[in-house]
This record gives C-alpha cells, sequence and structure tokens, in this order.
C-alpha cells in the first residue's frame, strides 16, 4: 500500500430516463458539454488533479462512448501501469439482474479485485450527473483533519434548486462539520432559504469501503457504490466538506441545457473552467471556424470546423457545424457534424450529433418546451 496514495471509483450508472432521446446510446457521462467538452472529463480532470493514477469505471450499459472518448486515458495520466490505469466494468444493470437470479458471481467482485489492485490507501467515490470542478486533494486534506470515517461532498444551493427536485438529498450539519441526518430535500424546514445538496461524492480509507463491501454482501445489500455508501451513513461519523464552485445537476434534459446556456455568462464559465484546475479532454485538431461575409454572431460559443453563414445568437455550437446563409439559430446547442439549411429557423432547441434540418425547416421550442432532435435524424418540413 503507497502512503497517502487514493483510488477512484466512477459510477456511471444513474437514471438517464429523463435526458433520453440523448442518452439512448450513450450514459449521462458522455453527454457532450460547453461546444468541446463531455462530462466525464471533469470527474478525470479532478482525478488528475489529485495525481490519481487508479480509476475504475462502473457502467450501466455498453459503455461504447465512453470506451471511444477516453481511450488509454493517457490524456488524462491514467496510462495503465502495474497498479494503475482506467478499468471498466459494463453491464452493470444486467449483472445485478443475474445476481438477482443466481447466475451471476459475486456482485461486488468486481469492486473489490479493482480495490485491491489498486494498493491505494484511500478511495474517492463519485457519480456522473454532479457536474463540478472538485479539487481532490483539498478534499482528502480536509478528511485527515477531521475524526470522521468518512467525508462527504456537499454545496449550499437556494432551496428553489429543489423545486423540480424534491428527493434529492440534503445534508444536515452540525456547528462541527458533521453530518446529522441526510434527508430528502422535500422534508427540509419550510423556513430554510438555502439548503446542502448531498454531491454523490465520498472519501475514506479503502479499508473502510471494503468494511461497507464486506457489511453488504453478509446483509445482501447490492447496491451501486455510491449508493452503498449512502445506505449505511447513519451508522458512521461522517464529516462534511463544502464545495464552493460552479455545480450543476445534470438529471434532465432542461437542467442540461441550462447548464450548457450558464457557460455564455462570463462569471459561471470562469468559475468551472477558469478556477485553479483546469479541465483536460481529449484534444481534437481543426480548422478555425469560418464566418462568412454575411455572418451575424452574437454572445455565441463556437467549437472548430464550423461554417458560419447565417445568424447565430445565444447557442453553443459544437464541431463541424455548418449553418447556411439566412438560417437563424437562436438560443440552442447544436452538437457535432449537424447541418442547417438555408433559411433554416431554429429556437430553443438541442441537435444532436449529425443533425441535418433542410432549407426553410421552422423548429420552435421554448424555454418550458425544448425541441430535441435525436442524432442522425434529417428534418425537412
Amino acid at each position: 500500500m503507497k502512503m497517502n496514495s487514493i483510488c477512484a471509483i466512477l459510477n456511471l450508472t444513474e437514471d438517464e430516463t429523463a435526458l433520453k432521446p440523448l442518452t439512448h446510446v450513450r450514459p449521462i457521462a458522455s453527454l457532450p458539454f460547453a461546444s468541446r467538452y463531455r462530462l466525464i472529463d471533469f470527474n478525470l480532470s479532478s482525478i488528475s488533479h489529485a495525481e490519481i493514477k487508479s480509476v475504475g469505471m462502473f457502467i450501466a450499459g455498453s459503455g461504447r462512448s465512453i470506451y471511444d472518448h477516453i481511450r488509454s486515458g493517457s490524456i488524462w495520466d491514467l496510462e495503465s501501469g502495474l497498479a494503475g490505469g482506467i478499468f471498466t466494468y459494463s453491464q452493470q444493470m444486467l449483472k445485478a439482474v443475474q445476481e438477482k437470479n443466481g447466475d451471476a458471481p459475486d456482485f461486488y467482485q468486481n469492486h473489490k479485485e479493482f480495490i485491491e489492485r489498486s494498493k491505494a490507501e484511500y478511495v474517492v467515490v463519485m457519480g456522473s450527473k454532479i457536474l463540478a470542478n472538485v479539487d481532490i486533494k483539498a478534499v482528502m486534506q480536509h478528511h485527515l483533519t477531521k475524526e470522521g470515517d468518512i467525508t462527504v461532498l456537499y454545496k449550499t444551493v437556494p432551496k428553489a434548486f429543489f423545486e423540480m427536485r424534491p428527493q434529492e438529498k440534503v445534508l444536515q450539519i452540525d456547528r462541527d462539520e458533521y453530518l446529522l441526518h441526510l434527508i430528502d430535500a422535500e422534508d427540509a424546514p419550510a423556513d430554510l432559504e438555502r439548503l446542502a445538496l448531498d454531491m454523490n461524492m465520498y472519501f475514506m480509507r479503502v479499508d473502510k469501503m471494503l468494511e461497507l463491501i464486506q457489511r453488504a454482501e453478509l446483509e445482501d445489500v447490492q447496491l451501486d457504490t455510491d449508493k452503498l455508501i449512502e445506505h449505511y451513513l447513519p451508522e458512521y461519523q461522517i464529516s462534511t466538506y463544502e464545495y464552493t464552485g460552479y455545480l450543476a445537476d445534470i438529471d434532465s434534459i432542461p437542467a442540461y441545457f441550462n447548464a450548457n446556456m450558464e457557460m455564455l455568462e462570463k462569471n459561471k464559465f470562469s468559475s468551472l473552467f477558469h478556477g485553479s484546475q483546469n479541465v483536460i479532454t481529449k484534444v481534437k485538431n481543426g480548422a478555425p471556424t469560418y464566418y462568412a461575409k454575411g455572418a451575424h454572431v452574437k454572445n455565441a460559443q463556437f467549437a472548430t470546423g464550423c461554417v458560419i453563414e447565417g445568424t447565430v445568437e445565444d447557442s453553443l455550437i459544437f464541431r463541424k457545424v455548418n449553418i447556411a446563409k439566412d438560417a437563424e439559430v437562436r438560443n440552442c446547442m447544436i452538437m457535432q457534424g449537424s447541418k442547417i439549411g438555408e433559411g433554416a429557423i431554429l429556437e430553443y432547441c438541442i441537435l444532436d450529433k449529425n443533425v441535418t434540418v433542410g432549407p426553410g425547416v421552422t423548429l420552435k421550442g421554448t424555454k418550458d418546451n425544448l425541441v430535441v432532435i435525436e442524432k442522425n435524424k434529417t428534418i425537412t418540413v
């Protein structure tokens, strides 16, 4: 075991239902963000800056889009070594069903093998729907100064944050920063204007994680590790760590759209991207975006390789997008490889990859009723 070394468990197993059709063929972690990133980049960047060398990814489905993006992990200094690298474990949902039917090996076998192989002293456990830029080294230092068995991360947010999320967990914390209770947001005292959102991120010693797994096996509890930790939290001493940077909860199409649109606001973009840690992503070299003489652009973000001949306002445009002459794009997300025909009008739309919108087509949503077109579709009327 290496002193003060950390391994990471990423649970890419959150419920994707409210994000369909964008998650028909990808987990939440693979969703594109801010014109050139994926949500998984933020977790992997935090891991890289903490000099973590061993990462276990537990993926609900096939994970093909994750594999395509991370490859060897070299961008995040996670190339395979004797005990390090990125280890992926897919089809977790299928395995859970098989285990329930008695057709699969030990549910936690891969978790135990990964943790033991990492030879780490500590483990950080993270989900993928919480978008944040977390300093894991700072979390570790906080953990070492406290007497808790587990450290849980939280962000203080306005009560309005929970209007569409009544079942999200919030922390009740004592004056010494230890957890008193973990409750649903809808059960929080009515007089509180701000609540401590559970970020679904945990830090602890490896032997404590293995203890939780052993208890779960004895008690026939089968949960993803983040939910497993949550299940046993009331029985341990839990210290808390307040995260103060930018945060978004990507749990629905509107939440995903709003988080992207907030990247057009300088202060929020800077809070996420220009803090103490930069965000690392897979490099894709490409030609600069071309703006034709008649193009009109206002408050928009572009990746490389685009051709812009029409109007783009208050929108995020991903790589290799073509927007033809007299086309109008406002309050939209247009993902990689999409083509907007001459004279087309788009408002409050999310176009997934490789969507073609024909000449003269009008697609108009609203802030509360977005138009979402799944990948590879062609819209002609």
